[in-house]
């Protein structure tokens, strides 16, 4: 059984923090900024704005585009790790919001920068063994709570938002979500966590290390196995972490930048929303074309790291 992708929405907080806003805020300049990471801006919720709110917007968006009515989904996927909440989950609290009356399971994933992947994991799964229609997938985050203004090396480089991206059963083996692989290292835990106080706690250097390695291994890992080569691919929508290191895998991947879709210099790292903002970015500028093949790696704290091939 396959799939097939039939909407998209994105959803990004109106209050817009430019890199002059932390130059204000401490010992950091805009040069700074850019020559180490890309990122000229991001967008920070406000203190109501809540990961719920984020990722229903984001979803209404997506059934809009759809042309879709809630009760047309018979799953929710919701990949986050910012939840304000423990329990209830963000999905079903959407499903709520939404005015869902078919009781569709709706859960949660929390795989970091990766929790994209993860999702699109499980869809393929219960898409393969013929047990839902339509599922929608979202991504969503709420970063800038754990931003510690006094840490210059990890506040500029996260941003909040959600994109929301929904598949369709379809006969066809060889569209929507392809193939996925998703893998894990819980003994590197160290090198990239939050705190019981909610800070990011990261060993950059190492990370950076890590990055540059395992993304482009998962990439490499998912063509092997699709019995695909680089040509075949369209565009990589890599996670939208930083620009080093978004420059450095397509180099060892040997892809020129302009088949690399790069949203990171207006968004920031969005953890788990990272790859349905950069899709939907790209759908709705005209960027990345029907039909196309997309290659998604990424990779987070846990640590975790993937890849995921879509035809859109």
């Amino acid at each position: 059984m396959g799939n097939r992708l039939v909407g998209y929405g994105s959803y990004l907080p109106s209050r817009v923090v430019t890199n002059a806003d932390f130059e204000r805020a401490m010992d950091t300049t805009d040069e700074w900024i850019v020559e180490r990471t890309g990122i000229h801006a991001r967008h920070f919720a406000d203190k109501k704005e809540t990961v719920v709110d984020m990722a229903t917007n984001a979803a209404r968006a997506a059934l809009k585009n759809a042309n879709l009515k809630i009760d047309d989904i018979d799953m929710i996927i919701v990949a986050t790790t910012t939840p304000e909440l423990d329990f209830p989950s963000v999905a079903v609290t959407v499903a709520g919001r939404l005015g869902a009356t078919n009781n569709m399971p709706a859960f949660d994933v929390r795989g970091a920068c990766t929790g994209y992947i993860y999702a699109l994991h499980c869809a393929r799964g219960f898409f393969t063994a013929g047990m839902h229609e339509r599922i929608m997938i979202i991504g969503a985050e709420k970063m800038s709570r754990f931003v510690d203004m006094t840490d210059r090396s990890t506040a500029v480089l996260f941003g909040d938002g959600a994109g929301a991206l929904i598949f369709e059963r379809s006969t066809s083996s060889y569209s929507g979500i392809i193939d996925t692989v998703v893998m894990s290292d819980g003994s590197k835990f160290d090198m990239l966590h939050g705190s019981e106080d909610h800070k990011i706690i990261m060993n950059g250097p190492e990370t950076y290390k890590m990055a540059v390695s395992l993304m482009p291994d998962a990439a490499r890992y998912i063509m092997e196995h699709a019995g695909i080569t680089q040509d075949d691919i369209d565009w990589i929508v890599p996670h939208q972490a930083n620009i080093r290191i978004i420059k450095s895998c397509a180099a060892r991947l040997g892809f020129p930048i302009e088949k690399i879709l790069i949203t990171v210099d207006q968004h920031a790292n969005t953890s788990g929303a990272s790859g349905a903002l950069a899709l939907a970015y790209a759908f709705d500028n005209n960027i990345i074309k029907h039909g196309q093949l997309v290659l998604y790696p990424a990779f987070g704290s846990g640590l975790t790291w993937g890849a995921t091939l879509i035809r859109v």
